[in-house]
């Protein structure tokens, strides 16, 4: 029976899913992608296995290749039912840093996609989870395996997006857009300096490390020091520094890639909290030129006001100016480390 586009919930706020099998084709021959990394079971894909277990979705999207606009009808099934399916036991098992809750451990995951070219792009799970950072069918990211052209469905190029493509919809650019994709990793980062039970307590600092040019500690007022930001959760609307203009401008990005396209998509950051809470967030999907997804370190809000047992600093995550991410997990109370990981390999 195919997945339907609805969902049940369980008593922990986490999407319950049954695992599905394999995935496999009796078409040894017919193109496929595979699903591997920090999931239950590895799978192999083709677009028949994708289309018998998921519930097919047309989407129409639109963005810029350059300079120039696109827009494209593709079908696919959506990138997170696929991985969900995969990761429901590993996720339901609690680790060492956010634990006892299965819902607050699928937001340290990650999926990389690689391309036949080495062309590599990560996408956070709380950005793809309808839960948390996601949009609902038929708005989220699909293995997209054929597009509608001149009024026919044909499968996806070869030569050009095909045989599978990950769609970004709602992205400025199309630098997400990973064509001829072949491969997908789940992850989850390696530990941090603060990650695993911590006693908590109030933030004062900040300290950003990892795939960035100098290591730094911020203070509020370092951050208020920086352009002014702001970010609505919940209602309230938060003021701080802007997660990537820090990151990018203020500290600096760094690679192990030479050569490589848009090698930056491949880059997350991982917000610790005093207590080692933790949540990945992708670079890609903050990216002005990409995702463009509102994200501050706060320090108060729109109306001068501290933010209480917040701590002094907060991340705060929307998924536009004026709508907040559905679920709370991803906006990091006592924030008091972020750390940039390279999930691509160069």
């Amino acid at each position: 029976m195919k997945r339907m586009a609805s969902a049940v919930y369980g008593a922990s706020g986490l999407l319950v899913l049954a695992l599905v099998g394999c995935g496999g084709s009796s078409d040894d021959d017919a193109p496929s992608i595979s699903l591997a990394g920090k999931v239950a079971k590895p799978a192999s894909f083709t677009s028949a296995s994708l289309k018998e277990k998921y519930t097919e979705v047309t989407q129409g999207v639109s963005y810029l290749a350059g300079t120039t606009p696109q827009s494209k009808t593709y079908l696919g099934v959506p990138l997170f039912d696929v991985v969900q399916d995969a990761l429901a036991a590993d996720n339901n098992t609690p680790g060492a840093t956010n634990t006892g809750n299965a819902g607050r451990r699928l937001i340290e995951h990650y999926v990389l996609s690689t391309a036949t070219d080495g062309y590599q792009v990560a996408y956070s799970l709380g950005e793809l989870s309808p839960s948390f950072g996601g949009s609902p069918s038929p708005n989220q990211p699909l293995i997209a395996y054929a597009q509608k052209l001149n009024g026919a469905t044909t499968a996806l190029d070869d030569s050009t997006d095909g045989p599978f493509r990950i769609t970004a919809p709602g992205d400025i650019r199309g630098g997400r857009y990973a064509s001829n994709a072949t491969k997908l990793e789940v992850g989850v980062p390696p530990s941090t300096p603060l990650s695993g039970a911590k006693p908590g307590g109030q933030s004062t600092t900040v300290v950003i490390n990892g795939k960035v040019k100098a290591a730094r500690t911020f203070t509020v007022d370092d951050l208020k020091a920086l352009t002014a930001k702001t970010a609505t959760y919940n209602g309230t609307t938060y003021r701080g520094a802007g997660l990537y203009d820090l990151l990018n401008t203020t500290v600096g990005l760094t690679t192990s890639s030479t050569g490589r396209n848009n090698a930056a998509l491949s880059l997350y950051a991982v917000a610790t909290a005093t207590d080692g809470f933790r949540a990945v967030v992708s670079l890609g999907e903050i990216h002005p030129n990409f995702g463009n997804r509102p994200a501050i370190v706060a320090y108060e809000t729109e109306g001068g006001a501290g933010l209480g047992n917040a701590g002094a600093l907060r991340l705060i995550i929307a998924k536009n100016p004026t709508t907040p991410e559905t679920m709370g997990a991803r906006q990091v109370s006592n924030l008091a480390e972020i750390q940039v990981f390279e999930a691509g390999t160069p």
